[in-house]
């Protein structure tokens, strides 16, 4: 990174960083990093953000992401975009040109929907925890039964769990990835399990638990406060001998205990709060909408419509052919819809490899029908 370059990051970065995240500051400066050596390796007479242009700053650098995946390429595009736009109403004498990068630069984003445990490994995993009775086992089967996320239960206070009435429980979630704490409803079995963990908590530690640990409630017996991978390790451990094709890591108990929920009619605003998001659209990421879900609600929607119509329905025609010249925007049709119906079947898939498989054909043809509408 050349001086001038260097000079208006440092700057910039120092006027964001008291009101962002360290990690988020250092993502910045590597995305801008990045983009200042592209310019310095390509284009060495650029000496300033002023001199940038959308032609051929902008589009070639454009073209060098291109291949990268879409959501690292448009994580890149936007921090890019917010330093222009912030340079430029701060009216900083480097600000370059408005307009440079706009929303249609953005790739359209593959769409992770997730994975919960089916239920028949579900109970077996639950099971496999039970039976196992240990420290880190009943931390993990705490997960399922509350949907935490690992790092807020290892972070749990010692006195997290707090009566709300008689027999009444609920737990204080403690300050996470949202930066806001809640309050978890608890049932008998969650209430139990929670007693279970505070009894064995540190009580083989011969000299107490240590001053900097004495308000974590989960401490092992031996008076260690175990990370993320323990609890990832002995769940694999405790899960090994069920064989299954699944791969199953304490995240995913949190989305199984989503779906769960939702089936059994949470509405999403309530389960958006014991879930901790910020927003709906992050509730529904979490919720998987089954084959069989759809199937069920498929079948009942097909039994009102035979209430509702009592006119039998006509025979489709025995052949129904394409056009012999399609259109451009039909050709684009057809291909957005093969795209969605492949997208579908890796999603439902539970083979790993076919699913692979699939979304190596998916990135294909995104990139062939961006192709095919550079020349319409």
């Amino acid at each position: 990174m050349n001086i001038p370059f260097q000079q208006t990051i440092d700057l910039y970065l120092r006027r964001w960083n008291p009101t962002l995240r360290p990690s988020t500051i250092l993502g910045k400066r590597g995305i801008l990093k990045l983009f200042t050596a592209y310019l310095r390796d390509h284009y060495p007479d650029v000496q300033s953000f002023s001199q940038l242009q959308r032609t051929p700053h902008i589009d070639g650098w454009l073209e060098h992401i291109l291949y990268t995946k879409p959501i690292s390429r448009n994580c890149s595009i936007r921090t890019l975009r917010l330093f222009f736009e912030d340079l430029i109403h701060w009216q900083w004498a480097d600000a370059p040109p408005t307009g440079l990068l706009d929303d249609q630069d953005l790739a359209p984003e593959e769409v992770y929907l997730p994975r919960p445990l089916p239920t028949d490994l579900d109970q077996s995993v639950q099971q496999a925890l039970i039976e196992a009775n240990t420290f880190a086992a009943m931390g993990v089967l705490l997960l399922r039964y509350t949907g935490m996320r690992i790092g807020e239960m290892i972070d749990l206070s010692l006195h997290a769990m707090e009566g709300a009435g008689p027999d009444t429980y609920t737990l204080r979630v403690p300050l996470g990835k949202t930066r806001s704490e809640r309050l978890i409803p608890l049932d008998a079995r969650t209430v139990a399990l929670i007693q279970r963990l505070v009894e064995q908590r540190g009580c083989r530690c011969k000299g107490g638990v240590p001053a900097c640990l004495a308000h974590y409630l989960m401490i092992s017996p031996f008076g260690h406060h175990m990370r993320q991978q323990g609890y990832s390790a002995n769940l694999q451990q405790l899960t090994a001998h069920l064989h299954s094709t699944e791969h199953i890591y304490c995240h995913r108990l949190r989305h199984t205990f989503a779906t769960e929920m939702a089936r059994a009619g949470m509405p999403v605003p309530a389960l958006m709060k014991l879930l901790g998001h910020r927003t709906p659209k992050m509730t529904m990421r979490y919720v998987e909408v089954a084959q069989v879900d759809v199937r069920k609600a498929y079948d009942e929607a097909v039994v009102q419509l035979r209430l509702m119509h009592t006119v039998q329905p006509q025979a489709l025609p025995p052949h129904s052919a394409l056009p012999s010249q399609p259109a451009p925007d039909q050709l684009l049709s057809l291909m957005a819809a093969t795209i969605a119906r492949l997208e579908n079947l890796r999603r439902d898939t539970h083979d790993p490899a076919e699913a692979k498989r699939l979304l190596r054909l998916v990135k294909r043809l995104r990139k062939t029908a961006f192709d095919f509408k550079g020349f319409l």
